[in-house]
């Protein structure tokens, strides 16, 4: 007998403006050192390089076949809501990529 599982979609993120795809909230010396690290160019890590989601917002694509830098970092989770409204919010390890000005071209 086979049970079916109800699977639990993410929540949808709100679309980001222009304006907050070039801003950060939170700047890393970290992340900046291993972004420089990778960087075949003279671009800047929070001025040049994004994420794929940053990119898109500023109303550029990424070329297809590009390949991004990888870095690894700790993304800020709320609490769970569910079982203890009152838990505080955590750190999960991730691994991002970002990809620089030399990758990307304008929308069509």
């Amino acid at each position: 007998m086979t049970t079916a599982t109800k699977r639990r979609r993410r929540p949808e993120r709100p679309k980001m403006t222009e304006a907050e795809a070039k801003t950060f909230t939170r700047l890393s010396v970290a992340i900046y050192a291993q972004i420089i690290e990778q960087l075949a160019c003279d671009c800047e890590p929070y001025a040049d390089t994004f994420t794929f989601n940053r990119w898109i917002a500023q109303g550029m694509a990424v070329r297809k076949g590009e390949h991004g830098i990888k870095f690894h970092t700790f993304v800020p989770v709320e609490g769970k809501t569910n079982d203890d409204p009152e838990a505080e919010p955590y750190l999960l390890p991730r691994t991002l990529v970002v990809f620089c000005r030399h990758q990307v071209e304008a929308k069509p």
